[in-house]
């Protein structure tokens, strides 16, 4: 970890601060207490000193002298050693604990003067005392004087780590499993496809994929209400685990009303059997609300799984362009996928979207957007924006926006996402290019894709781009997402660490969506985690939801990174992620995207002075800061 990343840590550690607090105590009232005590007692008075601080602080503080006796224990250190600091006093350290490397399992010697002066952050530990054994803590330890001398005195801190092995445990069963089905979510799914995917390319060992999209589900939300709508989807999300082999098969809910079938080491025919079993049962089955029977029937696409089959976006994306086919033609059906299957090319428009990409590089049809990201605290939260995120539009020949929902796939499956990665690098570094010297505290947030961070090509473009563009590299900002970063660890570790030594930043995207757990996190070392806005936009009424946000924020705590919210869109949204203590948040009810060159004009008109203290732009409107000073 580089000099800053460490600086970040320790401010985030609140024993640390209270531990300088102390020394700058101590040596501001040394010289007085010199010249009007005597040794003896400036010796007791700063004791008292350090005694009062450590009272105030939330870590277990433990005070012993250079002999390893000890002198005080704070409230906290008497609930976790389970004693009292008057049993505690003038007791040998270890008659009350031991503690323990946890990769050596040898003795740690923390009354080591030597080795407390150079321990920058707090380290792992086992903790032994009455009634503990081996329990996951961390410690801080400190040596210091009272009188002025050499060291004759430790600080021990210890931190419990049993609040975040419950909450990593709590954040890993969030991250994997639909909380209404209990079910495998979408992203859990998509790894034990990689996998499948691989053992077919591998070893040529067969498998299948069944996607199912319920047909009739949102006329039972309409008519019924959200609340039989949640009990329908869990009734057939039972229906459905029930039917497949639960050793074998993995079943995911994938979608709000879409279910994935994964059958493992089997036949297509057989697998297809099976899967019209599935719709069978599905059509079948009567749900009774409010004393009235109910169908639903579902449209099922249908890909055998082989050697040639592709990647996992491709094959969720075949998937579910058959069950649209399915549906196009009735629903209640099941469709086949095959090579060069015509209905297929028809939905997914295979022709026309290659033609209109390469139409769209070589007319310039794309244009950057940037929507602000803002610090929460309320008086930030009124200055000028200065944290962006990059966002590409594509326009049709009549000057149309195309939703990025429809060119971003279409791109990912012909492999062309390295291309645009790279001419979104190009343009915005060109677009800042102009305002990067004065104006060098602005961050620009770029989404790359799993394809680029696959590409050996790119890392070294990036690199030679931001050379060759005078833009100082503190502010890009680079964001990956949850997903994309766990299947390529390696990778995005490699990319990451390459661009944070020259100054880079980094975004974990869609955090809390992925099946990574906290052990993930610690191996990527982000500046910001960006919380899906899946669990932000119902955050109101949304019990898991919030809980999921406030388990995102207090990892963010712990790891020194800050908290971005996306979503964001009423004021009452910013007061609740205020409360929580979210740092940034992004969304329309902060700002819409706006073009780039509008951006990047305003900064210019902010070099020239034209922009008042509150951000507004002089002669320009001054809509969306009146919104935000209302929130």
């Amino acid at each position: 970890m580089n000099e800053a990343a460490t600086s970040s840590a320790l401010i985030h550690s609140i024993a640390y601060v209270m531990v300088f607090l102390l020394g700058a105590a101590l040596a501001a009232g040394a010289w007085w207490f010199y010249r009007r005590r005597s040794p003896l007692s400036n010796r007791l008075v700063h004791e008292n000193l350090l005694i009062d601080i450590m009272m105030s602080i939330p870590e277990s503080a433990i005070l012993a002298n250079k002999n390893g006796f000890i002198v005080f224990i704070n409230p906290a250190a008497e609930r976790l050693l389970r004693t009292q600091s008057r049993s505690a006093r003038a007791k040998y350290h270890s008659e009350l604990f031991h503690l323990l490397d946890p990769i050596k399992q040898v003795p740690i010697n923390w009354l080591d003067a030597k080795q407390a002066g150079q321990q920058a952050r707090f380290q792992p530990c086992l903790l032994n005392c009455t009634g503990l054994q081996d329990l996951e803590t961390t410690f801080l330890v400190r040596s210091f004087s009272l009188e002025g001398g050499s060291a004759d005195h430790f600080l021990l801190l210890l931190q419990d780590q049993a609040e975040l092995v419950a909450l990593q445990a709590h954040l890993a069963y969030l991250q994997k499993n639909d909380q209404h089905t209990r079910l495998m979510n979408r992203k859990a799914f998509e790894v034990a496809l990689k996998v499948s995917l691989d053992e077919a390319r591998q070893q040529g060992v067969k498998h299948a994929f069944c996607q199912l999209a319920l047909d009739q589900f949102k006329a039972v939300n309409d008519t019924l209400g959200h609340s039989a709508g949640d009990a329908f989807i869990e009734r057939i999300a039972d229906l459905l685990k029930n039917a497949i082999d639960k050793k074998r098969d993995v079943l995911a809910r994938i979608g709000g009303d879409e279910f994935g079938v994964l059958f493992r080491e089997i036949e297509p025919v057989e697998a297809l059997r099976k899967s019209e079993q599935l719709r069978h049962l599905i059509m079948s089955h009567e749900f009774i609300w409010d004393g009235q029977i109910h169908h639903i029937t579902a449209s099922v696409g249908f890909i055998p799984i082989q050697s040639q089959t592709g990647t996992t976006n491709r094959v969720m994306s075949i998937a579910d362009t058959a069950c649209r086919v399915a549906k196009s033609k009735g629903g209640n059906r099941l469709h086949v996928y095959r090579p060069d299957d015509p209905e297929i090319s028809k939905h997914r428009g295979q022709v026309v979207w290659i033609g209109r990409l390469k139409q769209a590089f070589e007319q310039e049809q794309f244009q950057l957007y940037a929507q602000p990201i803002q610090p929460l605290e309320p008086k930030e939260f009124l200055r000028p924006f200065h944290h962006y995120e990059i966002l590409l539009r594509l326009f049709d020949d009549s000057g149309k926006s195309i939703s990025p929902d429809e060119f971003i796939p279409a791109a990912e499956y012909y492999s062309m996402m390295p291309m645009l990665d790279r001419w979104v690098v190009k343009k915005l570094l060109r677009a800042i290019a102009g305002i990067a010297r004065k104006q060098s505290h602005l961050v620009f947030a770029i989404n790359l894709s799993g394809q680029s961070l696959d590409d050996p090509q790119f890392l070294p473009y990036v690199q030679e781009a931001i050379k060759l563009s005078g833009v100082p590299p503190t502010m890009l900002c680079f964001e990956i997402t949850e997903r994309v970063a766990i299947n390529n660890i390696e990778l995005a570790r490699k990319f990451i660490d390459t661009l944070k030594t020259q100054g880079c930043s980094f975004s974990l995207d869609d955090f809390g969506t992925g099946v990574s757990s906290f052990s993930y996190l610690k191996q990527l070392p982000v500046d910001y985690l960006k919380i899906d806005g899946s669990f932000i936009k119902d955050i109101l009424t949304d019990d898991v939801g919030r809980a999921m946000v406030q388990s995102v924020n207090q990892i963010g705590q712990l790891m020194a990174v800050k908290t971005i919210a996306e979503y964001v869109e009423t004021p009452q949204i910013i007061q609740l992620l205020r409360e929580i203590g979210i740092d940034f948040g992004q969304g329309y009810g902060i700002s819409k995207p706006i073009p780039l060159p509008q951006i990047i004009e305003r900064h210019i008109e902010e070099q020239a002075g034209k922009v008042t203290k509150d951000g507004k732009m002089i002669g320009k409107d001054t809509k969306h800061t009146k919104d935000r000073a209302a929130a």
